[in-house]
């Protein structure tokens, strides 16, 4: 009985970690992405910003996945390029399993399984 109080002790603990790391999403960040321009997305988000997730409203996504919302093909390319991981989740979803709940285009999802992304 004491390990299963226990476990689930810690695992509430861990998850209320992870509701508390995540961060929102700016209106500044969310242009920068919308922009689609590499430079404008740099001035907004640091490397160590790349695997983060972000609130926004009721939902939470990585810079990479809110990209893919948004179709937004430079800033997927640049993410994936500098070592944004392909299949870091964020609300138990990964960038590949985001593309297929936002209608996301067939191109993008080529170029999330041609980097490694999955759908678990």
């Amino acid at each position: 009985m004491k390990k299963i109080i226990s476990t689930t002790f810690l695992l509430g603990m861990l998850l209320t970690a992870g509701m508390l790391s995540a961060q929102e999403l700016t209106q500044e960040k969310m242009k920068a992405i919308y922009s689609d321009d590499v430079a404008t997305f740099k001035k907004q988000f640091t490397p160590g910003d790349y695997n983060k997730c972000f609130t926004i409203g009721n939902q939470s996504y990585s810079p990479l996945g809110f990209s893919i919302t948004s179709d937004r093909r430079n800033i997927i390319r640049f993410l994936l390029d500098n070592k944004a991981n392909v299949n870091k989740k964020c609300q138990n979803r990964t960038p590949l399993e985001v593309a297929d709940d936002t209608k996301g285009s067939e191109e993008v999802k080529k170029i999330l399984i041609e980097r490694g992304g999955n759908r678990n």
